[in-house]
């Protein structure tokens, strides 16, 4: 069957490309998914694409093709928070698995859900297996994880074994693709959970804010430290709650001035530290302390 005709229409550059309908987008994206399409043209689809850029309508289709091949958790009326971890720490510390834990002492469920390994970087699934915090193996172990108080890791391989594939493209090409626009996007639940949705570049907050209200999805939507869902320690950016019933509210953004904790970034390093900031024995910084307690208060923990 082939994509060329799509790729007709996405590929002319910056200023020629035209943008697909959504269901043109959701049949691209399931020949993709079903391994339909040729290497070559899963390389000009992710070239095409990351010069054009996916509008809202793009990524609803290209959802909808990947919501059937998703494995969801079924965590019943939980109050659940689902953060994306798909960059991990590179000149500072991965702060997810604190705003995790953090978290979890709110009240909530959490699941973190994000790839396992970065040649370059130290991913939340290291710092997880250096605090002994559960990792799914597979989908249906979480229901002899879900009494843990302790926030769960969802590998992507598990979760979306197609998606994992399509982010794995990126070893060929050396250049992300939508995947991971897609990836950072999922909520892995069956319930309605909050999802934090964080960005790098401008011209994602209004496509993202668009794509959660046509999706009725409760979510997050904030700037990123480093590709990561938190805040710094030395700023909490604006975070807009976007409500599942069209709502929004926003908090202001904060400044700190806590001297670093962690001066080593590695996965054993983080994990100490994270594990003494939870027990009590060292202060939480200011930053992720504010973050997690203004998330209770707009989402509603339990």
């Amino acid at each position: 069957m082939g994509i060329t005709s799509f790729l007709k229409i996405i590929g002319r550059g910056s200023k020629g490309a035209g943008d697909l309908d959504r269901e043109q987008a959701k049949e691209l994206f399931t020949q993709i998914l079903t391994g339909k399409v040729s290497d070559l043209e899963l390389g000009a689809f992710c070239i095409a694409m990351r010069i054009k850029g996916e509008t809202a309508s793009e990524l609803m289709g290209f959802m909808d093709a990947l919501d059937p091949e998703i494995r969801r958790l079924d965590l019943g009326s939980r109050p659940t928070i689902v953060l994306p971890s798909y960059n991990g720490a590179r000149k500072q510390a991965n702060l997810t698995p604190l705003l995790a834990g953090m978290l979890s002492t709110q009240g909530f469920t959490v699941i973190v859900q994000g790839v396992e390994k970065d040649q370059t970087r130290v991913t939340t699934h290291e710092i997880f297996q250096s605090l002994g915090w559960p990792i799914l193996n597979n989908s249906t172990a979480f229901t002899n994880q879900i009494d843990t108080r302790s926030p769960i890791f969802y590998p992507l391989k598990i979760a979306s074994p197609a998606l994992q594939r399509l982010l794995d493209v990126r070893e060929q090409i050396g250049l992300r693709n939508t995947g991971h626009v897609l990836a950072k996007l999922i909520n892995p639940t069956l319930n309605d959970a909050w999802q934090i949705s964080n960005y790098t570049h401008p011209e994602y907050p209004e496509k993202l804010r668009e794509y959660f209200h046509l999706r009725s999805a409760n979510a997050i939507l904030m700037r990123g430290n480093e590709g990561e869902p938190t805040a710094s320690l030395q700023r909490l950016p604006e975070m807009h709650f976007l409500f599942s019933d069209g709502e929004e509210k926003t908090t202001l953004e904060e400044r700190f001035l806590d001297v670093n904790p962690f001066t080593k970034i590695d996965a054993q390093s983080s994990a100490l530290l994270i594990s003494e900031i939870l027990s009590g024995k060292i202060a939480c910084p200011k930053s992720i302390q504010r973050q997690s307690s203004q998330i209770a208060l707009m989402a509603g923990s339990a």
